[in-house]
């Protein structure tokens, strides 16, 4: 074995150059391919971490609008402690939460802004969180929060933090009275901030209803001998019947249960995803396996007289095949060791890229993922070379053996062919998509104008108005107005009925002030802007469900409950992003500032901004007033469609570059093994032109088929990806047409530049070196 090893390592110094290029592309692929499938390992781990997880579960409403039925992971505020109540066999505990995140809170004037949430008493013991310190049973108090402990030390370092405060939004104190442990980054709910339900109430931002207000979320943990099957059918009439009188407007809601474990990699998008990610590392990976046996297979004729030497002193096939095993585990680990300092060198780009730290793709439970893909590598690399090697004869290896071998190449890169015309297809329909809706017309003008919550204590209008003047006065403001809720929150969600009460569909709500649609320079299709109270302005979405034409809905009442007026109508445009679809809206107009305040800054947007919160700190030292840019928040919502861009792209050079240096390997190869061939060729009158023609001719005969696979599989792959945008792209025959001819070009060119040396020698030198 000690001989074997050091044959081993004198061939891998010997093949220095071949060698660099084989850990090189190795390093690519398998680095691309052990991202992605970790990536998949940490998509399917979600919210498997906390104790007994199996009884963990997850309420839903599910809600039916003329005989419609949708379902949405959210509830009212009242149930969770109706499902334990009503069913204390069946369930241990139960908790109500809610999402309060985007929330400031401040220690001294050191401003944070972590993950948080509002829950009840019941939080910890239903979730199986430890708490390191303090009482849960505090979190039934007004003005409690409970810190993750990470965030406990980021904020006080060692100090204990337990009763001290933190100033949320510097206007309300709240005491810590807990310390809990950390929530990995694989969960569903992520939180490091605790603020007690009933501080909600107390402050009268919120009161959880029976029967509206579904803004929740709710939590059940079973009891052991607990069982959803003994719940759900029975939830709606002993618990919301008993509570919400049955309506006969045609809506109607019920609550379930699900298993919290596989909530998440359940959904539709993760699912897709989870395939597409795991689509392409296979690809990567098993190109990158290919193309190691290429490169061996094409040093065939360069390495088969030093094996015949090794087995005329005794070598057997074992043996050789025991060499090459040896060999490829050599530089698979050189390879990671690479993978491992590039990984350590550029972590901030990676878990950018893939939106997640390093530490959590690879902990202990999950460093199976590179072992097994290594593992794939080895095993695919090192037994057929080694195989093929071993089953030398000795009476052949001094002749040339590899003039009948073309048949091992041609597979090998026909499959690194279909992977690059794949990856560039599909690199085309994500580069395409990201750009269509960056591109696509919002209905509204975004830019410059920067957005910033603002609502004083007690709603105090004079508070108000001196905020407005103050922004008036600024010389960097053009233009000023407010709303009730962002333009990306999907506003707020309500039933619309028709004259007979029946409800028609689920209409989004925003109250803005009179000059908001003028300011945000929304398109009218028919109608006019605000010019009083009482008026509701539609876009086009609501009046089609109501079956009016624009210019019809202009006079008539929006809501047969409500005296409010339409004096207009917009162009539709989206209330989040485009992965949903066009939402019917209804803007309500009213002349008191609502709390969400939009300002059109002069040029230069980036400067006016930052001069614009410094002088919100100067004016308002004790208030959080912080505007942010609307356009970059437009883009941000598409950050998993870029990192989504970035991975393909990082893939398609991946990809390319180990096509291509088999696609060399193969080449030089060809060219040595048929030098005498092409030397008579020339002899007898061929040409350059001849000899390239020759030489790229079998590489055409591959690219092209493989190529027309590539781009087929790649529509599939990237029909799966489109799916969650409501606004895509349409996938034409002529752009795939476009990959699969770049595909062939690339590939015929690099044969032509790699041939134009013997194409244009003096067959001599060829015939003489026989």
């Amino acid at each position: 074995m000690i001989k074997q090893l050091y044959y081993v390592l004198q061939n891998l110094i010997r093949g220095k150059g071949a060698n660099l290029i084989k850990i090189v592309s190795l390093a690519m692929g398998l680095g691309a391919a052990i991202l992605l499938f970790a990536r998949v390992a940490f998509e399917l781990s979600f919210d498997k971490f906390y104790k007994d997880a199996d009884r963990l579960c997850i309420m839903h409403e599910e809600f039916t609008i003329n005989g419609t039925t949708n379902s949405f992971p959210v509830i009212m505020g009242k149930y969770p402690q109706a499902f334990a109540e009503t069913f204390p066999k069946e369930i241990e505990s139960a908790t109500l939460v809610m999402d309060w995140n985007g929330k400031a809170f401040f220690n001294g004037n050191v401003r944070f802004t972590p993950g948080c949430i509002m829950a009840d008493s019941d939080f910890f013991r239903t979730m199986g969180i430890d708490v390191l310190t303090g009482d849960p049973q505090e979190l039934a108090n007004p003005d409690v929060i409970f810190l993750a402990a990470s965030f406990a030390k980021q904020v006080f370092g060692n100090e204990n933090p337990i009763g001290k405060t933190l100033m949320y939004n510097r206007e309300v104190p709240f005491i810590i009275r807990g310390i809990y442990a950390d929530i990995p980054e694989n969960a569903t709910l992520k939180h490091e901030v605790i603020i007690s339900i009933p501080t909600g109430p107390a402050h009268r931002w919120f009161e959880p209803a029976w029967d509206h207000g579904d803004s929740y979320m709710g939590y059940v943990r079973l009891s052991p001998e607990g069982s959803i099957d003994r719940i759900n059918p029975y939830v709606k009439s002993k618990i919301v019947d008993v509570h919400v009188p049955p309506r006969d407007n045609g809506t109607s809601y019920n609550f379930y249960i699900t298993p919290l474990k596989g909530f998440y990699s359940g959904q539709n998008e993760v699912e897709r995803m989870v395939l597409i990610m795991s689509t392409l590392a296979l690809a990567i990976l098993f190109i990158v396996s290919l193309n190691y046996v290429l490169i061996s297979v094409s040093s065939l004729s360069r390495r088969a007289k030093a094996i015949g030497v090794h087995k005329c002193n005794g070598a057997s096939g074992g043996t050789i095949f025991s060499m090459f095993m040896w060999e490829t585990a050599f530089i698979i680990i050189l390879s990671l060791l690479l993978i491992a300092f590039l990984f350590l060198n550029f972590s901030d780009a990676i878990e950018d890229l893939v939106s997640a730290s390093l530490g959590s793709l690879f902990t202990w439970g999950t460093l199976w993922v590179p072992a097994l893909a290594a593992l794939f590598l080895f095993l695919i690399a090192g037994v057929l070379p080694g195989w093929l090697f071993s089953r030398i004869p000795v009476t052949q290896v001094f002749r040339r053996y590899t003039e009948g071998k073309r048949g091992w190449k041609r597979p090998l890169l026909f499959v690194q062919f279909a992977g690059t015309s794949f990856i560039f297809g599909l690199l085309c329909v994500v580069l395409l998509q990201y750009h269509h809706v960056l591109g696509q017309s919002l209905g509204y003008d975004p830019v410059n104008v920067a957005t910033a919550d603002y609502s004083p204590m007690n709603n105090d209008s004079t508070d108000v108005e001196n905020f407005r003047d103050n922004l008036r006065n600024l010389p960097m403001i053009e233009e000023i107005a407010t709303s009730s809720y962002s333009i990306l929150s999907n506003y707020s969600g309500g039933p619309i009925h028709g004259a007979n009460g029946q409800t028609l569909f689920t209409g989004r709500f925003c109250y803005t002030d009179l000059d908001y649609p003028q300011m945000m320079h929304m398109e009218f299709v028919a109608g006019k802007n605000f010019d009083g109270e009482k008026q509701i302005i539609i876009n086009e979405d609501y009046a089609r469900r109501m079956k009016w034409n624009p210019q019809e809905a202009v006079g008539r009442r929006a809501m047969e409950e409500a005296p409010y007026i339409i004096v207009g109508v917009v162009k539709d445009y989206p209330i989040s992003s485009f992965y949903q679809g066009i939402s019917p809206v209804l803007l309500l107009g009213e002349r008191r500032p609502q709390n969400v305040w939009h300002v059109r800054l002069k040029e230069p947007f980036d400067d006016n901004l930052k001069a614009l919160n410094e002088k919100m700190k100067e004016i308002y030292p004790t208030k959080d007033v912080i505007f942010r840019s609307l356009p970059q928040a437009i883009v941000s919502q598409y950050q998993a469609a870029r990192r989504f861009r970035d991975a393909i792209l990082l893939s398609s050079i991946t990809i390319l570059f180990v096509t291509l240096m088999g696609l060399i390997g193969y080449t030089n190869d060809e060219v040595r093994r048929r030098s005498k061939e092409i030397a008579i060729r020339k002899v007898n009158g061929a040409v350059a032109a001849d000899v390239l023609r020759l030489l790229s001719r079998d590489a055409f005969g591959m690219v092209l088929p493989a190529s027309v696979i590539g781009v087929i599989a790649s529509y599939f792959i990237g029909r799966q990806w489109l799916e969650q945008f409501a606004e895509q792209i349409s996938l034409n025959l002529l752009m795939y047409i476009a990959v699969a001819l770049l595909t062939v070009l690339l590939v015929v060119g690099c044969v032509v530049v790699k041939s134009w040396r013997i194409a244009c020698e003096n067959p001599v030198n060829s015939i003489k070196s026989e």
